[in-house]
């Protein structure tokens, strides 16, 4: 369409995603810059903030296609000192069917769970890891 020609918000989210990979794997120009200028720890913690982020349309995309929760009880959690848009990053300890298991988990500020809540997570079908899900509906 032509050299002015108006994106949708979804494609633009989609673009700056896209760049915030190739910068954060160090590809490109950009990459490669904010690598010599920022330093290696900065890009390592821009790669974990894009994948909690994946990570994060990935379970909503599981959810959405019907993928079985299982709910767990939060022993503790941990805060890793890195947010993406306001929103923490954490550690969470959870007791899961007797075994206690530790998932890192993008989480809304307005819902981070506390020691004794029950919360869901999914297996993901292609690893078999354990993925946050969110708060579980209270009774």
């Amino acid at each position: 369409m032509g050299l002015f020609s108006r994106k949708t918000q979804e494609e633009r989210q989609t673009e700056a995603m896209r760049m915030a990979d190739d910068i954060a794997q160090g590809r490109g120009l950009m990459g490669k810059m904010t690598q010599a200028f920022m330093g290696r720890e900065f890009t390592e913690a821009m790669q974990g903030a894009t994948n909690s982020l994946h990570q994060a349309e990935y379970v909503a995309q599981l959810r959405a296609l019907g993928t079985p929760t299982e709910t767990a009880t939060v022993l503790a959690l941990q805060d890793t000192g890195q947010t993406i848009n306001d929103n923490p990053n954490i550690v969470l300890t959870l007791d899961l069917s007797g075994q206690q298991v530790a998932i890192a988990a993008l989480v809304s500020r307005l819902e981070i769970p506390r020691a004794g809540e029950q919360v869901l997570v999914l297996r993901d079908p292609q690893t078999g890891g354990l993925l946050y899900a969110g708060l579980a509906p209270r009774a």
